[in-house]
């Protein structure tokens, strides 16, 4: 699972995408080259905002869905 793209959500609605580094005892993530994707408005369907963020530490108490880019090829 090493670098491989990661799409992870939080509680707050945000979602993360970037490649998966590491994970910790307690669950808290890595991922590096991250994008933080989150919705403009409140009222769906709402556009999503984006932005660069680079490495970043996910703790598994806001983590609520975690998916993991599984292409063959």
């Amino acid at each position: 699972m090493l670098f491989r793209r990661m799409l992870v959500g939080v509680n707050d609605g945000r979602f993360f995408m970037g490649n998966f580094h590491c994970i910790d005892k307690q669950g808290n993530i890595i991922l590096q080259d991250t994008i933080e994707f989150r919705s403009v408005r409140r009222s769906a369907p709402s556009p999503m905002e984006q932005r660069g963020l680079g490495l970043i530490l996910i703790p598994s108490s806001c983590r609520t869905s975690c998916h993991i880019d599984c292409a063959v090829g």
